[in-house]
């Protein structure tokens, strides 16, 4: 019988899929939900109403009240004249409210356009004209934001918005779910956080007047969501019913011609065929269980694979609205998680954490990264740490973008050898191209694996087409409907998925943000002092990650004192970094260096590797960028230890 099989083979992974041997072959016959995006999750979570859908600072929010509210936002956003294709874009961190407003939204035909809700730059006149693009691009009817969110990046272009149509702009608070106006401490909170909370309360307060006085001039319509509600109590709306890859979410990535974020259209089916494969995908997770939803809305990642994946599993939900990966620890120890979805410095960070020292981390029943791979000896140690903290699992990933809903493979069990990045989920196909030719290959009698650029079919990837533009170009091979991924890889004959190397060099900060080095080169080598610019990765000791190192080689004839380097550095950083609206902070080097030529490779091209692998020497300019994920602050520069143009013989 297994003779006559492999007589079968074709080589062909696409066909193949020799990776099935893994799954349940009764789940790889059930038919693809098709439903609305609320009404599956309110299939998979029948009788679920008194299980705790939220807890968002002690506050514990059910599944029975999440439908309420959902339907409370529809209500609202309905009364607004928002309708079927209408956009509305959200500015908001991971609040209850923003999950009401995303089924709300959906439920009335609406699409939810998540960008990230932080000023993109210190000035914030630059920030909300950035916004004000992407605005006209995409088409925007409506906007919601987080109040401060309002006041940053939304009143700057009020009057701009109302020419362009726009009349009303809800603002939701961060404290509006909290209900902190008793003397009981929420579970697991200690005094001292409670009087930092208490304080950050305070700060809301002013807030709130800031808000006021900003209302009383603003030529739009500016109304709190909170009082929406109350309003709208008695309306009624219409649902929408199910209509076969309705867009429903627009998520955002870097560009791949602009640094301008690229909106990422998801539909309705991406959105639900994707946790269906989670049902199949053998992953460590159920009922009840407690998840931590760090992951923001505007990354696919955040909204399919821990917002409406964990809601449709019936997860407890940890809102984490500002965070920062230092406090990763903190949370574990405070909420006894069992699924921790994240990035993979989150996790190697845990090691070196005081509050995790003596730890008991058998809560954990997934600890799941993505978005990056993890060195080898990390992985090894990482799983030794979880060991010896009483855990019984090893660290599991995945492999995904933004255009797959996320989650595209997964390793686990046989499948999660170190350094492997699994194998494609249950509905999923991957194949192995040419990266040049676009070619597909095949195994031939004597190959333990293929190697190339990766292309992925599936019913959660995007249609890639947002107002009649092209955003994703697919294509097609024996009828099925790929995507490109840019990422070279290696897959065995069973179907296990190694990373190897980016097409384009991008490579992912310690925050999770995608750094595509050629948008970053292209800007500064704008400057006509520059002859050669390049853009590689340097670890950080202090966010235990990956940030961005500028190495530059000026026009011949051009030669800077150590005092003039400094004062080029900051002309750059101000030029065309903190008033340029097409750049993210996020893609500001925080490392640069001027040296006389590039190194090269013995075939005379440069040697990207050595750039990406050469240890800092403390001659180095520093920018140092005050962050988090819903602020930024000041940006100092600081002048190296000793300054001096490097130069390495070829």
């Amino acid at each position: 019988m297994e003779q006559n099989q492999e007589k079968k083979l074709t080589g062909y992974p696409h066909i193949d899929r020799m990776w099935e041997k893994y799954y349940d072959p009764e789940f790889l016959k059930q038919p693809l939900p098709e439903n609305t995006l609320t009404g599956y999750l309110k299939t998979q979570t029948k009788g679920f109403d008194n299980y705790t859908a939220f807890n968002y600072y002690g506050n514990k929010i059910s599944y029975g009240e999440l439908y309420e509210n959902i339907d409370n936002a529809s209500k609202v956003i309905s009364s607004l004249g928002v309708s079927y294709d209408d956009k509305v874009m959200y500015l908001m961190p991971n609040i209850p409210e923003t999950a009401y407003l995303f089924y709300g939204t959906s439920q009335v035909g609406g699409i939810s356009d998540y960008v990230d809700p932080r000023p993109d730059s210190v000035d914030l006149n630059i920030s909300a004209q950035k916004l004000l693009k992407m605005v006209i691009r995409e088409k925007i009817k409506m906007i919601v934001a987080l109040d401060q969110c309002y006041l940053a990046m939304i009143k700057p272009i009020e009057n701009e918005l109302k020419d362009l149509g726009i009349e009303n702009v809800v603002i939701v608070s961060a404290k509006d779910s909290m209900k902190l106006d008793t003397n009981v401490l929420p579970q697991n909170m200690t005094k001292e956080e409670m009087s930092a909370l208490q304080q950050k309360l305070m700060q809301m307060k002013k807030m709130d007047e800031m808000i006021a006085m900003a209302k009383s001039n603003s030529p739009l319509n500016v109304i709190s969501y909170k009082d929406l509600v109350v309003d709208n109590k008695f309306t009624t709306f219409e649902k929408t019913p199910y209509i076969p890859n309705k867009i429903d979410a627009i998520t955002h990535t870097s560009g791949t011609s602009s640094p301008i974020p690229k909106p990422i259209p998801l539909t309705n089916d991406n959105l639900n065929k994707y946790v269906h494969q989670t049902y199949g995908a053998n992953m460590n997770m159920g009922e009840k269980d407690k998840g931590l939803h760090i992951l923001p809305y505007f990354a696919a990642f955040g909204l399919a694979n821990v917002l409406h994946a964990g809601l449709c599993r019936g997860w407890e939900l940890i809102e984490i609205p500002e965070f920062s990966p230092a406090n990763l620890g903190k949370l574990i120890v405070q909420h006894q998680p069992q699924v921790i979805i994240g990035t993979p410095t989150w996790f190697i960070n845990m090691m070196d954490d005081p509050i995790l020292k003596n730890a008991d981390l058998s809560c954990l029943k997934m600890l799941t990264y993505g978005g990056d791979s993890m060195e080898y000896d990390d992985e090894i140690n990482l799983n030794k740490f979880l060991q010896e903290h009483n855990s019984s699992i090893s660290v599991t990933k995945g492999h995904g973008m933004s255009e797959t809903s996320g989650c595209a493979s997964y390793a686990t069990n046989d499948y999660n050898d170190i350094g492997i990045m699994g194998i494609p989920m249950p509905k999923t196909i991957y194949a192995v191209v040419d990266p040049e030719t676009k070619e597909l290959k095949r195994f031939g009698k004597n190959d333990e694996y293929l190697e190339g650029e990766l292309i992925i079919s599936s019913p959660a990837i995007t249609g890639g087409v947002l107002n009649g533009e092209v955003i994703v170009p697919h294509g097609n091979y024996d009828g099925l409907d790929f995507i490109y991924t840019r990422d070279l890889a290696r897959m065995d004959r069973n179907g296990k998925l190694k990373f190897l190397s980016r097409l384009d060099r991008s490579f992912t900060r310690y925050d999770g943000f995608k750094v595509k080095p050629y948008e970053i080169e292209n800007v500064l080598k704008q400057d006509e002092r520059i002859k050669s610019c390049i853009i590689s990765p340097y670890f950080d000791s202090k966010n235990y990650g990956l940030m961005i190192k500028a190495t530059i080689v000026l026009e011949d004839g051009i030669s800077l004192s150590n005092n003039e380097q400094v004062d080029f550095v900051r002309e750059l950083v101000d030029k065309y970094f903190i008033k340029n609206p097409d750049v993210s902070s996020r893609q500001l080097p925080s490392k640069f260096i001027i040296r006389d030529t590039l190194p090269e490779t013995k075939n005379g091209k440069v040697d990207f590797n050595y750039l990406a692998n050469e240890e800092l020497t403390g001659e180095e300019i520093t920018v140092v960028l005050e962050e988090t994920n819903l602020s930024v602050g000041n940006i100092q520069i600081i002048p190296p230890e000793k300054v001096k143009t490097l130069t390495r013989n070829k």
